[in-house]
């Protein structure tokens, strides 16, 4: 336990971790500044606020890089460096590519999750909470609708931290699984945007790396396109990629 306390530290280092946590929390926090979200003399409901950050910040089309900050290419750095043979004789090729999946994956996730959780409490502080007399109509229609209103939007809030926390991990899976196979920083770090652009641009809506980030889908009575669906898919992502990493780990390792 304490080899893998010592690699989620060494993960959520300061500079590479926090660096990308306050940037990201910054970019949310100046798009309601922007748009005088604090100066309008009624106080808007939480939900409502929610949409600057969320849709105008300019955020979303480069989400996919901060995951891979903190340690998406620590495989590569422990490969290049000769790191990786020492600790591999310590601890065994199984428990160091758990460290590295556990590591990555949690900071990544992290790094999404803190900024959204740290605007969402400003909102809070600076909103009223979200009511049937002052709910934004656009919430109505989507898969939000049943909860806008419970706890005054914080349902709604949470189940949007918990699509942040995947979403990042997922990405900062993609980049560790891609260093397993081009053995190259730059490509660790650049790849993944690329793909998350690509993605963009060609999935469906309930597919879209967007929506996983948002969830702000369309309400529907089917399991596809619901909040669980977005769920289920970024924690099946997470697995598969995690057992890539983890048998591209042991190639790279044993066979170079």
């Amino acid at each position: 336990m304490s080899a893998y306390l010592s690699d989620m530290k060494k993960a959520l280092s300061p500079l590479r971790f926090l660096v990308p946590v306050l940037f990201i929390f910054f970019v949310l926090l100046r798009s309601m500044f922007q748009n005088h979200v604090f100066s309008v003399s009624i106080k808007m409901d939480w939900l409502t606020m929610l949409t600057y950050p969320s849709a105008v910040s300019g955020f979303t089309p480069f989400a996919a890089i901060f995951p891979l900050i903190p340690y998406a290419a620590s495989f590569i750095d422990d490969l290049q460096s000769g790191y990786v043979k020492g600790i591999v004789t310590r601890t065994g090729i199984r428990k160091y590519s758990k460290m590295r999946i556990l590591s990555a994956a949690f900071s990544g996730g992290l790094t999404i999750f803190l900024p959204y959780l740290f605007i969402f409490a400003v909102i809070v502080i600076n909103g009223v909470p979200t009511t049937p007399a002052n709910i934004n109509d656009i919430f109505l229609s989507l898969i939000w609708a049943p909860f806008v209103t419970v706890g005054g939007g914080l349902l709604v809030m949470a189940a949007k931290l918990l699509l942040a926390f995947l979403f990042g991990s997922v990405w900062a899976l993609v980049g560790l699984f891609l260093s397993t196979i081009v053995c190259n920083r730059y490509v660790t770090m650049i790849a993944p945007f690329v793909l998350y652009q690509a993605l963009w641009l060609f999935l469906p809506g309930n597919m879209n790396p967007v929506v996983m980030l948002r969830g702000d889908l369309a309400a529907t009575n089917h399991f596809i396109g619901s909040y669980w669906f977005l769920v289920l898919v970024q924690s099946a992502i997470i697995a598969v990629l995690s057992i890539g990493s983890l048998l591209g780990i042991r190639r790279k390792v044993l066979h170079g």
